[in-house]
């Protein structure tokens, strides 16, 4: 699983060994990718920040307990930069399985309209939560990201190619979760918001 982490930092340009950061605000964004698959999913437990990139997301869903329908997230507001990002996951089940235990919102039901049709979802994920809230607190996982470390071993740098200094840099951590429960963490520098010719 991948965790890509991103983080903007201010009103600068980082490319390669260039030092002319200035004061960047910074911003955070990070986002998973399953290495466990096929053979399990993953849930996370919902003690992320604010997340900007769900605005569209019913709250119903983002206030669950533990989040499965999900897997990234850009920290609100931009520019604000937590001391640290506490990611807990675990193992789940996949699809497939979570249908044969009623964890899971069949396709034919999932686009379904109706207040049946409604009655019926919110019935699966109240199961899906319950279900989750029994795993065994041996299963689950800790990272611990920080952000503050990142910004200061990235300050005075630009990332590469033109970006709106307006919106600052991003520190994007990849973070890789193996079955075996090992994982690795990558960083790297891009800018929030790059640039695109009809800016002119």
């Amino acid at each position: 699983m991948k965790i890509i982490v991103l983080m903007a930092i201010g009103l600068l340009t980082l490319t390669g060994c260039q030092t002319n950061g200035g004061n960047m605000k910074n911003s955070i964004s990070f986002e998973m990718d399953n290495q466990y698959w096929p053979n399990h999913g993953i849930v996370y437990k919902n003690n992320w920040p604010e997340c900007g990139n769900l605005t569209l997301t019913p709250d119903a869903i983002k206030k669950q307990k533990y989040i499965t329908s999900y897997s990234s997230c850009k920290v609100e507001p931009e520019g604000y930069v937590p001391q640290q990002i506490i990611i807990e996951y675990a193992p789940w089940l996949t699809y497939e399985e979570q249908i044969k235990k009623g964890y899971g919102v069949p396709e034919e039901l999932r686009y379904a309209s109706g207040e049946n049709a409604e009655q019926k979802r919110q019935a699966i994920m109240v199961a899906q939560q319950n279900g989750i809230a029994k795993l065994p607190s041996s299963v689950w996982k800790r990272i611990v990201l920080t952000p503050t470390q990142e910004v200061e071993k990235y300050k005075g740098q630009v990332p590469e190619g033109k970006g709106d200094r307006r919106r600052g840099k991003r520190i994007h951590y990849t973070i890789s979760l193996q079955p075996d429960g090992s994982y690795s963490i990558k960083t790297e520098l891009n800018w929030v918001d790059k640039y695109l010719r009809y800016w002119n």
